[in-house]
């Protein structure tokens, strides 16, 4: 059961064995939601192609992926509520050099 913080005793379990504070939880989901602070998955949030650039031609490539990856891609794309292209431009830009 939880309490008036929303953690439960089982939630104060789990952080302890990894060595976190409920302080740190709410800190870390306050930068996740904001679209503001720039955060390690999505960096600041643009609406748009912010990663193009605008002289540059944008163009479609298509790959092969497993259905589970692509339900995957697509779920997580859905809770940073963006598009799943978004999400994978994202992704790739913060992979390469």
């Amino acid at each position: 059961m939880s309490d008036a913080t929303g953690f439960s005793d089982r939630d104060r379990e789990l952080l302890a064995m990894v060595g976190m504070t409920e302080e740190q939880v709410l800190e870390d989901e306050r930068m996740a939601e904001s679209e503001t602070i720039p955060d390690d998955l999505t960096g600041r949030v643009h609406y748009g192609l912010h990663l193009a650039q605008p002289e540059e031609q944008m163009i479609n490539v298509s790959i092969r992926v497993p259905r589970s990856t692509l339900d995957e891609l697509t779920e997580t794309a859905k809770r940073y509520h963006i598009s799943r292209s978004e999400y994978m431009r994202r992704k790739l830009a913060a992979h390469t050099v």
